[in-house]
């Protein structure tokens, strides 16, 4: 026979074995899912590489040139990068004022906006335009392409402001846009490349203990087989191709699945994330379409690799050998006994780093060692298994118990197998535990924000204005504020210290509606006695809460030698101030990023909500890594199930009692199920322990671990319903072989 048409013959006995195999349908779904799952994360990567690669590039190419980096050059415009917020998040915008008409346009921009004119992206013209408030800037008169922004869905702005909004001497002269110039936009909001491929993990690794599951279902009749083609004769290579003519339908299929959505979107076009509310770019995957491609096929070569890997045959001494002896794998030892080693390495060893000049490492030794006691840990739980497995066939000779002899002595034989069982649930306590801990992002200062927030939500501002701006074009601005907004203001004490008390200032009816009295001369009063409002101000302007000084007097005086810290905005009837409104006022009447208006507290408040922005991220790997681990526990499960009710089923002729195999499934099952989450809880708690900041907010949350833990017990309940279920029916089917 020629070899090539030997080698089709063994890929066709391979793929009609796996057919006929009991559960080899099963596999071939848990082949198929596993594959597309590990070609979805290798995929991500890429992407994320190319979306990078994407934003580095526009960010760079409209970057602002300063004349003082490049002197040799002409100014061509007077530019000023300046942040606003939408919806609680912040955004770049650039004022910019050409000194001609040939001056270079930036990337994406059609035409220069005249003075009062802009040009904004598209999110950003979306975004004001569900707000009615288009027209922030100046009239709209052009939109951004996809060539200007960092991403499809960035906000960002080109403004040509007003002569009576441009202050020349704050303004920066610039030469142009390009390389070497002051990057602004998402790049610096986003989180580095090396923190998001971090959170991969959460995909990656699930998809590698779902591979394993996938690659092990049904490894009985396939180490059969094995042994059978070996004594036959057949080589390394002939056991390849069966396994492979088994395993190369599903896996080639499941790596085309996994792969298809990042080729779609380079198809499709832009693409919005769904929940994360982002857009990835179709040029960015585009031009990276070949690592796409070679992500899905390092998917599919993984796995056909892994299949190859794991079913080896058996040593010659073993295979001959006639006596029947428990297998005990070294590979499984050995991970019990590192399991303990690194535990106390991830939590101890990372901490032991400075971490103001070792951040990055830190992280990235604390993330690998997360992922090596996941992997190591169900081995833990295994070999402690296998060792109390003895004690348990001791203990049921006294108690006549047959399933516990059964289950203690197998359990004892086959570590391996019970590492696989529980390898689910510990990956998914740890897992659950980590993105809950990555996605507590509050400070302890965010949190006072938002405390403050639901006090007294906008009823009080805060304005900040420039020291270059003139007193007296503040109070001109002050003069034309709504009607019912007034206005004192909070100075520094005269004689700073840590104990001295800050000084409210402003008109008798201004100082009556924060419940103070008038007095000519500077009055000690209790916080305890002030309106809310006015408490909630100290707060964040005064190191003294609890007491202050009053003074009836002009908010805003004469001179600038005594300029006050803060100028404080009231609703004189206690409600919501027109914050929008006010901010306008500002934005068009005083020069560019000279003035604004905004809740005590807010800036803390925009920090938190960028952070909660980054850990939605997490959750959006974490959740399809968490159900990833839930589809290889009941797959592992279920395989575990088809294998449990074939070697049980003889036991009808010792006993003829089908209790027998619900004890025999509750010891084999359910006991080491319920080990595995009391040490993956414990396990998580550990590990927890270098993240937790009590003071930032960043702590484990016992609800959680406690619902995925009941959730976990409430799986490892029905397997063992279902493992003794299916033996009950194997028994009855059952009948001896032989002479």
């Amino acid at each position: 026979m020629k070899r090539s048409s030997l080698w089709w013959q063994l890929l066709r006995m391979g793929r009609a074995a796996g057919q006929r195999a009991g559960g080899g349908q099963v596999r071939a779904v848990a082949l198929l899912l596993a594959t597309a799952v590990l070609a979805l994360g290798l995929t991500a990567v890429a992407a994320t590489y190319a979306v990078y690669d994407g934003i580095e590039q526009r960010t760079a190419a409209r970057g602002l040139q300063f004349h003082d980096a490049f002197p040799a050059r002409p100014t061509a415009a007077l530019a000023k990068a300046d942040f606003d917020e939408i919806e609680g998040r912040q955004f770049s915008l650039v004022y910019v004022r050409p000194l001609s008409s040939r001056t270079t346009l930036p990337p994406g921009v059609d035409r220069w906006p005249a003075p009062g004119e802009a040009v904004l992206s598209p999110e950003l013209t979306r975004l004001l335009r569900s707000e009615g408030a288009l027209d922030r800037y100046g009239k709209v008169i052009g939109t951004i392409h996809d060539a200007g922004l960092a991403s499809p869905g960035e906000r960002y702005a080109y403004v040509n402001p007003l002569d009576r909004q441009l202050d020349k001497k704050s303004a920066y002269p610039i030469v142009g846009f390009g390389d070497d110039g002051m990057p602004t936009g998402d790049v610096r909001f986003i989180a580095d490349r090396g923190k998001f491929l971090t959170a991969l993990y959460l995909i990656l690794l699930p998809a590698a203990a779902l591979a394993l599951v996938a690659v092990r279902m049904g490894s009985a009749g396939r180490d059969t087989r094995t042994a059978l083609v070996s004594a036959l004769g057949g080589g390394r290579r002939h056991r390849a191709l069966l396994n492979l003519g088994e395993a190369a339908v599903p896996v080639v299929t499941g790596a085309v699945l996994g792969t298809l959505p990042a080729l779609s979107v380079t198809a499709i076009g832009n693409t919005r994330l769904p929940w994360i509310d982002y857009w990835l770019s179709s040029t960015d995957l585009r031009q990276w379409w070949v690592a796409i491609v070679l992500a899905g096929l390092s998917a599919s070569a993984g796995m056909l690799l892994l299949v190859c890997l794991v079913h080896r045959p058996a040593t010659r001494r073993k295979s001959r050998s006639t006596r029947l002896a428990a297998h005990k794998s070294r590979v499984v030892h050995w991970a019990a006994l590192a399991c303990p080693v690194l535990l106390f390495a991830t939590v101890w060893g990372p901490a032991q780093l400075d971490p103001s000049h070792y951040a990055d490492l830190r992280m990235k030794l604390y993330n690998s060692g997360v992922v090596a006691v996941m992997a190591t840990l169900p081995c833990a739980v295994a070999v402690v298994a296998a060792m109390l497995g003895p004690q348990l066939a001791r203990w049921s000779r006294r108690t006549g118990d047959v399933g516990a002899l059964v289950s203690g002595r197998h359990t004892a034989a086959h570590p391996g197998v019970t590492a696989r069982l529980v390898a689910g649930v510990g990956i998914a306590l740890v897992l659950v535990s980590q993105v809950q801990l990555k996605n507590a992002q509050f400070g302890e200062n965010a949190r006072a924000a938002e405390a403050t927030a639901n006090r007294v939500g906008h009823s009080v501002l805060l304005t900040n204005f420039s020291d270059q701006l003139p007193l007296k074009r503040v109070g001109e601005v002050l003069d034309r504020l709504p009607s019912g907004v007034e206005t004192f203001a909070v100075y520094r004490p005269k004689n700073p210290s840590a104990s001295a008390p800050a000084r409210i200032q402003g008109p008798c009816h201004t100082l009556r509606i924060v419940q103070l009295r008038c007095s000519p001369r500077p009055v000690i009063v209790s916080s305890r006695v002030a309106d809310q409002r006015l408490v909630e101000t100290l707060r964040w302007v005064s190191p003294v809460v609890d007491r202050f000084e009053v003074q009836q007097g002009p908010a805003l005086p004469g001179h600038s030698s005594a300029a006050p810290e803060k100028l404080v905005l009231v609703a004189a009837d206690g409600k919501d101030l027109p914050q929008a409104e006010i901010k306008q006022l500002l934005r068009d009447s005083l020069p560019v990023a000279s003035a604004g208006a905004d809740a005590p507290g807010a800036e803390w408040l925009v920090g938190a909500r960028e952070s909660v922005a980054h850990g939605k991220w997490v959750i959006f790997f974490g959740v399809p890594g968490v159900l990833i681990v839930a589809l290889a526990v009941a797959l592992a499960n279920l395989a575990e199930f088809l294998r449990f009710s074939r070697k049980v089923a003889p036991l009808s002729v010792l006993t003829g009692k089908r209790k027998v195999y619900y004890s025999t499934a509750a010891w084999a099952l359910l006991v080491p199920l319920l080990a595995s989450i009391a040490t993956s809880v414990i396990a998580a708690s550990w590990l927890a322990a270098p993240q937790e900041r009590a003071a930032d907010g960043v702590e484990l949350s016992g609800n959680v671990l406690a619902t995925t833990a009941g959730a976990l017990a409430v799986l490892a309940l029905l397997t063992w319903w279902w493992g003794a279920r299916a033996a009950v029916r194997q028994s009855s089917q059952w009948r001896p072989y032989g002479e």
